[in-house]
């Protein structure tokens, strides 16, 4: 599992939320955006991906971490980040 589908898991679960259409609400965004997330046909951008780090009440340094990985799969970029991440 990639990093924002962990994310995008963790808003559902801390709300509740028993269906990706319930996130989609919760994240004021179409179900397409959500369903090309969780494919990885796009990347969350970084004001969503803050948006959920205020709703998870995680360190934005995390999530910025985290998502470097998910879009960038170039191997000496995520060990690089693998390296020095505070996660």
């Amino acid at each position: 599992m990639n990093f924002t589908n962990e994310l995008l898991d963790g808003v559902k679960r801390r709300y509740g939320l028993t269906s990706d259409y319930q996130l989609c609400k919760k994240l004021g965004v179409s179900s397409s955006r959500v369903g090309n997330y969780r494919s990885e046909r796009s990347n969350l951008d970084w004001d969503m991906a803050f948006r959920i780090a205020d709703m998870l009440q995680v360190d934005d340094q995390y999530v910025v971490y985290g998502l470097l990985k998910d879009k960038y799969k170039n191997p000496r970029i995520n060990s690089v980040l693998e390296n020095t991440a505070p996660l």
